[in-house]
């Protein structure tokens, strides 16, 4: 009887190990600082009444003990590279990066309940930006904030003036 539950037991324990290890884009199981993240950060209306919004990317890359933090911005019709670039340390569910700038370090967090990633970037209204996975079931999403962006930076009234007037 004993080896009967003996067995029971090891054959419950190899299907519950079999089925967690399918689980790894689950959020109780995936690792957040692998891949690349995205989120919108709203900066608020410009003097023309457009919503005025930037897509914030970051790319995570393990290596052992140490994240490599890609960050580009979408800003109007420019890709940059952001300011949150750099190497990073993780703790747990939070994530300290080093810019390579020399920047002051940021802390992320990961809301596992919520699979997000909280942010040190802030909305107009100061709460934080919120980033997503990038997954193909999202990437048109992502793409389409892109182009909104992209297209509300090249409207005429809101296109930069950079010509310097004489006196």
């Amino acid at each position: 009887m004993k080896r009967h539950l003996r067995l029971a037991a090891a054959a419950i324990l190899l299907a519950a190990g079999t089925a967690l290890a399918g689980c790894s884009k689950l959020p109780f199981f995936s690792d957040p600082w692998e891949g690349t993240w995205w989120g919108v950060q709203d900066a608020g209306m410009n003097w023309s009444g457009d919503e005025i919004r930037n897509l914030e990317t970051f790319t995570f890359t393990k290596d052992g003990d140490t994240v490599t933090v890609v960050h580009k911005t979408q800003r109007g019709g420019k890709e940059i590279d952001g300011s949150l670039s750099g190497t990073a340390r993780e703790d747990g569910g939070r994530l300290t990066i080093t810019p390579a700038d020399g920047g002051r370090e940021v802390t992320f967090s990961y809301s596992r309940t919520g699979s997000e990633i909280e942010t040190s970037l802030t909305n107009a209204d100061g709460s934080p930006v919120m980033l997503k996975e990038l997954t193909e079931e999202n990437n048109a999403e992502m793409e389409q904030i892109r182009s909104e962006i992209v297209k509300t930076a090249s409207r005429p009234e809101n296109r930069v003036n950079t010509t310097l007037s004489r006196r």
